[in-house]
């Protein structure tokens, strides 16, 4: 079967894709979608390493490879996404590179697209290069360090919820003292009846 530029574009100029018939095209495509990868549009090239890997087995990994190996994020962020369609084999082989990225949003994909059954070495970059959660401390920590992770902030009072300077469950706000007075106005003599604080009687 012959495989032309115009028909492999044809399924993947449009804003979405057909890439059910961009696999249909078969290998006979792989030179098309290699160029394509390799162009300056990098939409376009993003669409081409994804196309690649729907083809059978992992027929269009180089392709995809090539997409991984791009200077552009987007890009290997599509050959992270396109890894998923590669068998383990093949995906394990690129996104060993790529769950290690430079770039948080190609790790992220990376991540997401490694296969359950991945080789350990692989599932073993993954640990090293995921960030242990907010609040939680790296499995290696000293029980000290554990604590650490878990203390209040600076100023925040352990279990309370209160923000610094807040006065328990009183009700009252800094400086206030029970009754209405001021912790500042201790000598200041109730106004007269009808009178605003500090008018003369």
């Amino acid at each position: 079967m012959s495989v032309s530029m115009r028909d492999v574009r044809k399924a993947l100029d449009p804003e979405e894709p057909n890439y059910a018939a961009a696999a249909r095209l078969g290998s006979a495509s792989l030179p098309h979608l290699r160029a394509l990868v390799g162009g300056n549009d990098v939409l376009l090239a993003a669409k081409a390493a994804y196309a690649a890997s729907l083809l059978e087995g992992d027929t269009g990994k180089e392709v995809v490879a090539t997409a991984a190996q791009s200077d552009e994020p987007s890009l290997r962020v599509a050959a992270a996404s396109a890894a998923v369609n590669l068998p383990t084999a093949s995906a394990a082989g690129l996104l060993s590179d790529l769950v290690t990225d430079s770039d948080p949003g190609v790790r992220k994909v990376a991540v997401a697209a490694v296969p359950s059954d991945a080789p350990a070495t692989l599932t073993a970059l993954v640990q090293e290069s995921t960030p242990p959660e907010a609040g939680t401390a790296p499995p290696s920590a000293s029980p000290a360090e554990a604590q650490s992770a878990r203390s209040p902030m600076p100023g925040e009072d352990s279990g309370s919820g209160l923000m610094p300077g807040e006065g328990g469950s009183s009700g009252l706000m800094p400086g206030e003292r029970p009754g209405g007075g001021s912790a500042m106005d201790d000598s200041a003599a109730p106004p007269a009846p009808g009178k605003m604080p500090g008018e003369a009687p």
